[in-house]
């Protein structure tokens, strides 16, 4: 979500002061108009937008990368850590409430318009049904309805020409744009730009409705009644007015001669687009499509058709927390019967994917004890409620976790049938992280090396397999092992909490 904000920050900025160097004193306000509305609709969408990166570097796949590209001193990447994020919380609910005190605020206007319309007074006048308010000033318009003061008589010299002012305000659908950057600031009213922007708008709209007045009359006539009128705002945010308080530059406009917008400027603010475009939704690499081994040595090859992260800005969280998943583990995974007869009994590593909508998939066991206690594992995690997905650069990714279950036997108290009573004892959850190094080489049909772990020490009981074979071994107390095999084939070395490794002959 920062992320999303900080792009949406900097788009939004830089469209409107493209506004402000390029187009502010132009005279087309119909092309002001819908330059103000497409920038802060496209400020909004590019950020969510992830096409094709158009400049990347040429990757080689994992799969086709000789031996002497894997080095020992190829840097570590530490999984993320967790930090205290109370304070990200208040952020947030502060956030959230004075948005909320703002979209109040826009509520009650609303209300109020639907208030005084109810009140009104309708009289038909030339095709156009008024409403005729008591206690306002002026006049004003909310989509199709238009508001008068019961104090402007219909004998006035200047009310026709004030009716077609408030009739231009909604033959051109005004009210949908201020409704539009109201909601707009209450949902950015930290960004200086919204408030600009709902400034801005409300100025072209009196030009507009200007020109469209001056249809009817001449500049003189219709200058006069400007000048002459003593009428106010009545202040209403989401209502556009004839009496707006801004005469002068209103006076200015109409004695200017509109031209067209200069073709390099557009040229430029297009250019703007683009590179901004580029720079934030032009972002996602091709994906590879990876072999990935399992860690199994009867584990076949399996292939990933998207990207599963191992490295992320916000980690995958469970409904509540972390203890919240460990607690519900522990209330409903069950010692089974048949293990505690065979007293088996150990530490059981579950892995799980958490996809980008939360939901749990390919859960296994990457290391276990027997097939009870195994598919119990299984069985409760598959279960487990959906998690809040992790996300990267504010956008939702696959995660990889290692959930480790320790299942152990109390073999001093027994149960009614004699076999012993157990314990459950749910580890800490680990995520995959991709620190696994190894020194190996590959002479005269064989593989022979060391696995360190990200201490840069002998890793013991690593999987080492054969790529398409039950080939394989584990790593010996110090992390050295040594398996034969041909020269065209994979070993896929691989640890339980550690991303797999695959190194293949010259």
């Amino acid at each position: 979500m920062s992320n999303y904000l900080i792009e949406f920050s900097v788009i939004h900025l830089a469209l409107i002061t493209g506004y402000w160097l390029f187009l502010k004193k132009e005279q087309q306000h119909a092309i002001l108009r819908y330059y103000l509305l497409s920038a802060t609709f496209l400020s909004l969408i590019i950020p969510l937008l992830k096409l094709p990166k158009l400049f990347y570097g040429i990757r080689e796949p994992i799969d086709a990368i000789p031996m002497e590209a894997i080095s020992l001193d190829t840097m570590p990447i530490a999984p993320a850590t967790y930090e205290s994020t109370w304070y990200y919380d208040l952020l947030t609910w502060m956030y959230i409430g004075i948005s909320v005190l703002f979209l109040f605020k826009f509520f009650r206007s609303v209300l109020y318009l639907i208030y005084l319309e109810r009140n009104s007074n309708k009289e038909l006048f030339n095709d156009l049904n008024i409403r005729k308010v008591r206690n306002i000033r002026g006049s004003f318009t909310f989509f199709n309805w238009i508001f008068l003061s019961d104090e402007i008589n219909t004998d006035q010299k200047d009310y026709e020409i004030i009716l077609e002012h408030e009739k231009a305000h909604a033959a051109l659908g005004h009210t949908f744009d201020l409704m539009f950057f109201e909601l707009f600031k209450v949902c950015f009213w930290w960004h200086p730009t919204a408030w600009i922007i709902n400034k801005e708008i409300r100025i072209i709209h009196e030009y507009q409705a200007d020109a469209y007045a001056l249809k009817s009359c001449n500049i003189d006539q219709y200058s006069s009644i400007l000048i002459i009128s003593t009428l106010k705002s009545n202040g209403l945010s989401l209502a556009s007015s004839f009496h707006d308080g801004l005469i002068l530059k209103r006076l200015n406009a109409m004695k200017q001669n509109a031209k067209n917008v200069s073709l390099w400027k557009l040229i430029v603010l297009c250019s703007i687009y683009l590179a901004l475009i580029v720079i934030f939704a032009c972002s996602e690499e091709p994906s590879l499509r990876t072999k990935v081994m399992g860690s199994q040595t009867d584990n076949p090859v399996s292939e990933l058709e998207e990207e599963v992260f191992t490295v992320v800005e916000e980690w995958a969280q469970y409904p509540g927390g972390i203890e919240a998943l460990y607690k519900y583990v522990a209330n409903e995974i069950k010692y089974p019967k048949e293990a505690r007869t065979q007293r088996v009994e150990g530490r059981v590593f579950v892995q799980f994917i958490v996809e980008k909508d939360g939901s749990l998939s390919d859960v296994k066991v990457v290391k276990g004890i027997g097939p009870n206690c195994d598919n119990e594992a299984v069985r409760v995690l598959q279960n487990a409620a959906s998690f809040k997905p992790a996300t990267q650069r504010g956008m939702a990714v696959r995660v990889r976790m290692v959930l480790p279950i320790t299942f152990k036997l109390e073999r001093d108290k027994t149960n009614e049938d004699n076999s012993p009573q157990g314990i459950i004892i749910v580890e800490e959850v680990q995520h995959l992280h991709i620190n696994l190094k190894v020194d190996a080489d590959y002479t005269n049909g064989e593989w022979s090396g060391t696995v360190f772990d990200e201490n840069g020490e002998g890793l013991p009981g690593a999987n080492i397999v054969v790529a398409g074979t039950t080939n394989g071994t584990v790593s010996d107390l110090d992390g050295t092992f040594k398996v034969k095999a041909n020269e065209s084939q994979y070993i896929a070395i691989s640890f339980v909490g550690y991303q797999s490794l695959k190194l293949q002959g010259k």
